[in-house]
């Protein structure tokens, strides 16, 4: 019988992660923050709560 091994994605790629990948995550997800923020204060102020 065939042994079942259990092995996250993560692991994989970790293993090919580096330091231009983790700085293009990095500028996804700044802009992403950016973009989010206003975005989500919009969506308040559309239905009637303070943005503060």
């Amino acid at each position: 019988m065939e042994k079942l091994i259990f092995r996250p994605k993560l692991f994989e790629s970790l293993a090919s992660y580096n330091a231009e990948t983790f700085r293009h995550d990095l500028v996804a997800g700044l802009t992403v923050g950016v973009v989010a923020l206003p975005l989500a204060m919009a969506f308040g102020i559309a239905t009637g709560v303070k943005p503060e």
